[in-house]
């Protein structure tokens, strides 16, 4: 929040030119990317949960949360 702040301050100041060093980008990548692994991480939380609470297969619980056939051998491997 503070960058975004101190972005607009300044590029107010440039005359209205916005600001987009690499440092900022690659910050804001770092953020989506460890957003991205949290609910990466949470699926496989969930799917532990339905597996072991509901006692029904992981391919089960991944039809359960809508996880698309594409991406559950990824899933699968971290089972």
């Amino acid at each position: 929040m503070k960058q975004k702040q101190m972005q607009k301050k300044v590029g107010d100041l440039m005359g209205g030119k916005v600001l987009d060093l690499d440092i900022i980008k690659a910050h804001d990548d770092g953020i989506e990317e460890g957003k991205a692994q949290g609910r990466e991480e949470e699926k496989i939380s969930s799917l532990r949960s339905m597996m072991k609470n509901l006692k029904i297969s992981a391919e089960e619980a991944m039809e359960s949360l809508d996880i698309p056939k594409s991406e559950r051998s990824k899933y699968m491997a971290k089972l």
